[in-house]
């Protein structure tokens, strides 16, 4: 089976990533334990970005719109306010908060299938007692697609996440 092609076309009607190899591989050589990027081959590579790009399209309900209709990803967009906002993200541009959301997802993917159903989830499992030892799962547990470590990278107002519960709570001071 041959490796697809990486197309990271800013707004291309046939782009499929957020980032390039090579800008995966600076935001990589800037961060800790990242031995599963490291060692992963070209295609391995690419084809986690490919599929973290549609993982991250797939689970965020991005705001402001899309530039084009004929564009393929959700990205650029116009109206989405930058980091500091006191600017809107250039619809001409992928931010680079989303680069490297995208390069970490990748790696995560690399590491495990995030995207598998959750064995707590399908399984159904309430209740495991071994001697001493019990383990109880609540019945609202949801598997987090995307990582706390990618969510924590894209600025919140920029949208919100499919099936994660909210990011905010309530702090009483007692």
């Amino acid at each position: 089976m041959s490796t697809p092609t990486l197309d990271a076309t800013v707004g291309g009607a046939s782009s499929n990533s957020y980032c390039t190899v090579a800008e995966a591989n600076d935001y990589h050589h800037a961060r800790l334990n990242s031995t599963a990027w490291d060692t992963a081959t070209s295609s391995q590579k690419t084809v986690a970005l490919i599929m973290a790009t549609r993982v991250l399209d797939a689970q965020m309900i991005w705001a402001g719109l899309t530039k084009t209709d004929e564009q393929a990803l959700m990205w650029p967009r116009w109206g989405v306010e930058k980091r500091n906002r006191l600017q809107y993200v250039p619809d001409t541009e992928i931010p680079i908060e989303l680069k490297e959301a995208t390069a970490e997802m990748a790696r995560q993917l690399l590491i495990a299938d995030r995207t598998l159903d959750s064995d707590v989830e399908t399984q159904g499992i309430s209740s495991l007692t071994a001697g001493p030892v019990s383990l109880t799962f609540k019945s609202d547990v949801k598997a987090k697609v995307v990582p706390d470590a990618v969510v924590n990278l894209i600025p919140s107002w920029w949208g919100s996440w499919r099936g994660r519960p909210g990011m905010t709570g309530t702090i009483a001071r007692t």
